[in-house]
C-alpha cells in the first residue's frame, strides 16, 4: 500500500488547513478507488535532528512512501526524497530555513498544540546538516510556488529547484491559496 506523509511547516501541526484538506481528499479518493492509499500526518518535533529520526523511522516502515511538504516540511521532504528515492510534492518550500528561523531564536509556543519550546542555534546547525547540495533525481519532485509568498522568496526556490517539475502561480501567499484545487494533480503525480 502507498503511504502519503504530509509534513507540516514550522510551528504547525496535523491540524493545519492543508493537512486537513489532504486528509479529507485522500479519504474520499481511497473510498472511491478502493483502499490503496494510507495518509499520515505526524506531529513533528521542533528539533530538526529529532524530526528526521522520527520521519526516517516512519518512512522506512512504509512500503511505498510518498511525501507532501509545506514550507519547512517541504525542506524536510526534499531531503527525505533524496534519502529514500521517493516522490515528493513541495509547497512553497523553504530552501535555507536557518536563515529565516534565526530571527526566532528563543522561547516559542505552538499555536495549534500549546507546546512551548526554545529555538536554539543548535537547531540552525541541524537544519544546515540536512541541506541537499545537489538534487539527484529532480523528476521525483514537484514544486508548487506562489509569487506573493510573504515568508519565503519564490525566486530562490525556483532557482534551487530548477530541473524539477514546477508550477509557479502569480499571487497567492505562503499558505498557498486555493490549495484544494491542486489535490487531483498532486495525487496523480505521486501515484503514477
Amino acid at each position: 500500500m502507498k503511504t502519503v506523509f504530509y509534513l507540516h511547516g514550522y510551528n504547525s501541526s496535523p491540524q493545519s488547513h492543508k493537512a486537513q484538506l489532504c486528509a479529507k481528499y485522500f479519504q474520499l479518493h481511497s473510498q472511491q478507488h478502493g483502499h490503496w492509499l494510507d495518509y499520515q500526518v505526524p506531529q513533528l518535533v521542533y528539533s530538526p535532528a529529532r524530526a528526521m529520526q522520527q520521519l526516517k523511522a516512519l518512512i522506512a516502515a512504509a512500503d511505498q512512501p510518498l511525501l507532501i511538504g509545506s514550507s519547512l516540511g517541504g525542506y524536510y521532504a526534499n531531503y527525505l526524497s533524496q534519502v529514500f528515492d521517493c516522490k515528493a510534492v513541495l509547497i512553497n518550500p523553504a530552501v535555507c530555513p536557518e536563515r529565516l528561523l534565526v530571527d526566532y531564536l528563543g522561547p516559542q509556543t505552538n499555536d495549534y498544540t500549546g507546546e512551548t519550546f526554545t529555538l536554539t542555534q543548535q537547531h540552525m546547525v541541524e537544519l544546515q546538516q540536512i541541506y541537499v547540495d545537489s538534487i539527484r533525481q529532480p523528476a521525483l519532485r514537484w514544486v508548487l510556488l506562489q509569487t506573493e509568498d510573504e515568508t519565503l522568496d519564490y525566486l530562490q526556490a525556483s532557482n534551487y529547484y530548477r530541473g524539477c517539475k514546477m508550477a509557479i502561480e502569480y499571487g497567492g501567499d505562503h499558505s498557498f491559496q486555493a490549495f484544494a484545487r491542486w489535490l487531483p494533480a498532486i495525487t496523480e503525480f505521486l501515484t503514477t
